[in-house]
Formats: structure tokens, C-alpha cells, sequence
């Protein structure tokens, strides 16, 4: 029963963050943003057996974030955490259409990556400041979906010949919880 849980989990999480984060939260999706500075993206399966959401906040004075997903399962009258995930770190407005491309990647092909994006997109000629370059996400990770953990970032690569530079990543890791 265990698996089949988790199989069910995995695949509300992917149906989630499609219709949810990288989709626009415009389908199936409720986006609430409360008074404290979280906002929670609410996501329930068609057949109402799954619930995930996506609970984050950004500091309005930095670039910096945080935040977790929880998929539930209802069991009768309950909704049981059954699979949860928490992710930390700071990316500027600029590459988060780069980000969203990569999480989407992986997601439409319900791969899960530690629950982030494919393991390298390129992104092509950005213009910053008069300055040429290219940006590149990558995600590393460990484990499979019921234990992970692992770093993604976007590096800006000079095309002028200076060093590649981090400008923006997260630190996440995950769990099962049945």
C-alpha cells in the first residue's frame, strides 16, 4: 500500500507544479496570499484523493525565499501528509522564466529530479548593463522521491571572457512521511 501511495503522491506533485508555479496557477490551482508574506498554491486531484501545496514566502527587502510542498492523501474524512519537500535560497526576477523553462522540462516528462528542474538548460544571449551572456541552470541531486536532497543554480557565463558567476540557486531536500 505503501507504494502505491507514494506512486499516487508523485504523480498529484508533477499534476501540481504544472498547473501550478510553472503553469501560471491558472487551471486547477488556488493561489492565496496571506497577510504574513507566504503565498500557498493549493492543488487537488480530479478525483480528490491528493492535495499538494506549495507554501512560500520572499523577503520584500532581498531576493531571498523559501518554502515547502506537502502532498497529502485523503484517507476517509482525513488529509495525511504523506510526501513533503522544503526549499531555500534566492533567484533575481530576471531568471525566473529560465528557472520556470527547467522546472517545466522536467516536470511535462514526469521525471523527478529531486523535485527540481532537468540537469542542465541553456539559455541563450541575455543582455544586462550593455554585457553579452549566456545563462545556464543546473540541478544535482541524490536519492529518488522518497529521500532526497540536492542544489540547483543559474550561472551567468560572460561572453566577454570573465568567469562564470552564481546568480541564483536553491538548496532543497524531501521526504516520504508514510
Amino acid at each position: 500500500m505503501r507504494v502505491q501511495i507514494l506512486e499516487g503522491a508523485k504523480s498529484a506533485f508533477f499534476e501540481a507544479m504544472i498547473d501550478g508555479y510553472v503553469g501560471g496557477e491558472n487551471r486547477r490551482s488556488v493561489k492565496v496570499k496571506d497577510d504574513d508574506g507566504y503565498t500557498t498554491i493549493t492543488y487537488t486531484t480530479e478525483d480528490g484523493k491528493y492535495k499538494v501545496e506549495d507554501r512560500f514566502c520572499t523577503n520584500p527587502f532581498s531576493d531571498e525565499a523559501a518554502g515547502t510542498t506537502t502532498v497529502f492523501c485523503r484517507f476517509a474524512l482525513i488529509w495525511a501528509p504523506v510526501w513533503w519537500m522544503e526549499y531555500s535560497g534566492h533567484y533575481t526576477e530576471g531568471v525566473i522564466p529560465l528557472l520556470k523553462s527547467a522546472l517545466t522540462k522536467a516536470y511535462e516528462r514526469r521525471l523527478f529530479l529531486g523535485g527540481r528542474g532537468l540537469a542542465r538548460v541553456d539559455d541563450k544571449s541575455y543582455v544586462s548593463n550593455d554585457l553579452k551572456f549566456n545563462l545556464t541552470y543546473t540541478n544535482t541531486y541524490h536519492g529518488d522521491f522518497s529521500s532526497f536532497d540536492g542544489t540547483e543554480k543559474i550561472i551567468q557565463n560572460p561572453l566577454d571572457g570573465f568567469d562564470p558567476e552564481t546568480i541564483g540557486y536553491h538548496k532543497y531536500s524531501g521526504m516520504s512521511l508514510l
